[in-house]
């Protein structure tokens, strides 16, 4: 597992109320389960501890069943920052990768004001055949800066519930992840773990640079995705509540992949907490 994430020095301490009291951290765990066609292929989890306007938060991925047999991968991954009212800004992510016993791949970006952030590559590789430029690099967010941004809800209004646009840099290649607000629907996941009402909407993978051309060229042909996501009230939370896709889905040549929500659990630190798995 990757060690704890922290913040530059001056962001370490949570800030104080006029009580003298820090505000209570508030953290958001939630699971997936992804499948092909019936047939399980993957599971992630992802936990965010949120408290004074900043972020902690931790991810693993690992394949399973029939795929795991020809494809074993394993991700740790976190990141911290802090969430604005429009924006989250990271200080640092880490991951591992791990596929079968010979391929690893580290990580590591740290952010700095006004300039692309610090990239560590271990094993180094090479990022001049395809590059990405500084503005692109600073205007996207590490994959896990990313996924906060969409729980978080701090794109999400009125008019756009489910977000607009997630910018990412993953060290290699730059793209955005843009949400398209379709209307609401009644859902009732089968696993139980949540049913109430959620916002449709269309994803739309958008491949920015760091791409071979061809891939760039075919980038358009992405099937559509789309996904059910929902309003979590939590007191907690950046905006008092969470925006968590429950379900997703998308139908290739080969048949439909979906990612389904098999926990979600909301918790105050010394107070109540609301799970359902």
């Amino acid at each position: 597992m990757l060690p704890a994430l922290a913040g530059p020095p001056a962001t370490r301490t949570a800030s104080v109320s006029g009580s003298g009291v820090a505000a209570p951290a508030h953290t958001l765990n939630v699971a997936y389960d992804m499948r092909f066609w019936f047939i399980p292929f993957g599971h992630t989890t992802y936990r965010g501890i949120f408290q004074n306007g900043t972020y902690q938060v931790s991810s693993y991925f690992k394949t399973s069943g029939l795929v795991s047999v020809f494809w074993q991968a394993e991700i740790d991954a976190g990141s911290s920052g802090r969430v604005e009212p429009h924006a989250v800004k990271p200080y640092i992510y880490d991951s591992y990768y791990r596929r079968g016993s010979e391929k690893k791949q580290r990580v590591k970006l740290t952010y700095r004001p006004d300039a692309p952030p610090d990239l560590l590559a271990v094993p180094k590789y090479n990022t001049a055949q395809y590059p990405v430029s500084d503005k692109e690099q600073e205007d996207g967010l590490d994959p896990m800066s990313a996924v906060t941004l969409i729980f978080s809800g701090v794109k999400a209004d009125a008019k756009n519930p489910c977000g607009t646009v997630a910018p990412v840099f993953d060290g290699r290649r730059r793209y955005d992840i843009e949400f398209t607000y379709v209307k609401d629907e009644p859902v009732k996941l089968d696993n139980g773990v949540y049913s109430g009402p959620a916002h449709l909407c269309h994803l739309h993978y958008k491949q920015i640079a760091g791409y071979k051309p061809k891939m760039l060229k075919e980038g358009s042909a992405w099937p559509t995705i789309f996904a059910e996501i929902a309003d979590i009230p939590a007191t907690g939370a950046p905006d008092g509540r969470y925006v968590v896709p429950v379900k997703l889905w998308a139908d290739t040549s080969w048949g439909r992949v979906t990612v389904e929500l098999s926990q979600l659990k909301t918790e105050e630190a010394g107070g109540d907490s609301s799970s359902k798995s």
